[in-house]
């Protein structure tokens, strides 16, 4: 059995042959050949010219007799090239913290979080990575006093960017939904069936009950995070739904895909299509909304038509922000009688 010790996470690999493994959840695998190297596929990221999205490894023993220096704290971050600089408000948060001779941590951006980053701070250069099997990313960065510079930000091998970070109190963790008031008729979502047939689906409850629907993709990390959340939660008092975008043109493949996802994820309540992984398109599947800013989306839909919307996620890695999430869905998916107690 093969783990992969992701930060934060242990992930397990499912054996398909004797040099070949499934990544759970985002069904992508890793191939080995005799000489110890190989590839990860992703599975689910649209095919490119020369064939499916493929990244190289090699595996070997790790000959490291250096612990990471301890490090901790908090960063504003800024991406791009003219990064080093750090012109205006910061896109994101870097925070890092020292546990068993290595470093961890996370970035949290305002609609979501980089989830479980762990590597080496040798007292000056900072390495982190992290592969949930959706994500391959790598951040390497010189310290420079107490700020980061000469930062290199790669996701796999078609993206590459500059970061550099500066100390900063942690943002507001406290979690903040939008109210909505729509007319009660334009509580419904445009789904899409197995054959590729639209069709509505209404979303007021009846009293004592919420729906709670979540907008999600399951090519989406932080999607992942959010159902294990909801599955976890009690949610007695609720309807509940997921509706996602995905990257399959055809409807029977993106529902092969989302009965994957269900039976990996042990969902128990529908997961259905709305159409191709697009916010925009997200957006028009819901009459009472003008926007969808990430994905997850999550609606929490009371009895009384009253609807409180909540965008992107921070998932586990971000420890405190996360209990301020739990919280909330807690405090949300319930039903009120006055919903001024919010």
């Amino acid at each position: 059995m093969w783990v992969i010790d992701n930060g934060g996470e242990a992930i397990q690999l499912n054996r398909i042959s004797h040099t070949a493994f499934r990544v759970p959840v985002f069904n992508g695998s890793l191939t080995l050949n005799t000489e110890n190297k190989g590839h990860w596929t992703d599975s689910l990221r649209p095919a490119a010219e020369n064939g499916a999205y493929q990244v190289p490894f090699a595996l070997r023993a790790d000959a490291s007799s250096t612990a990471s220096q301890p490090v901790s704290g908090c960063w504003d971050v800024w991406f791009g090239e003219g990064s080093a600089q750090q012109e205006g408000v910061a896109s994101a948060q870097l925070d890092l913290r020292s546990s068993d001779d290595r470093t961890e941590g996370t970035i949290r951006t305002p609609t979501g979080d980089y989830r479980y980053l762990s590597g080496q701070f040798d007292g000056n250069e900072l390495n982190l990575q992290t592969f949930d099997g959706a994500h391959l990313f790598y951040f390497s960065a010189t310290r420079f006093d107490d700020a980061w510079g000469n930062g290199h930000f790669y996701s796999g091998n078609h993206y590459h960017t500059r970061w550099s970070a500066a100390p900063a109190e942690p943002w507001d963790s406290s979690v903040a939904l939008d109210q909505l008031n729509p007319p009660a008729d334009s509580l419904f979502v445009r789904l899409i069936d197995e054959d590729g047939n639209p069709y509505d689906r209404m979303l007021l409850p009846k009293k004592g009950r919420v729906t709670v629907l979540d907008v999600l993709g399951t090519w989406c990390p932080n999607c992942m995070d959010e159902v294990r959340l909801l599955s976890a939660l009690p949610m007695e008092h609720t309807d509940q739904l997921s509706v996602a975008f995905e990257r399959p043109d055809s409807a029977a493949e993106a529902y092969e895909r989302l009965n994957h996802f269900r039976t990996e994820m042990g969902v128990v309540w529908d997961v259905v299509l709305g159409g191709k992984a697009s916010k925009q398109v997200a957006a028009d599947a819901f009459p009472f909304l003008d926007r969808i800013i990430s994905f997850p989306t999550t609606l929490f839909i009371q009895h009384d038509g009253t609807v409180h919307v909540h965008s992107g996620f921070n998932g586990p890695a971000t420890g405190a922000a996360y209990e301020e999430e739990v919280a909330a869905f807690k405090r949300y998916a319930a039903p009120v009688i006055s919903l001024g107690s919010r």
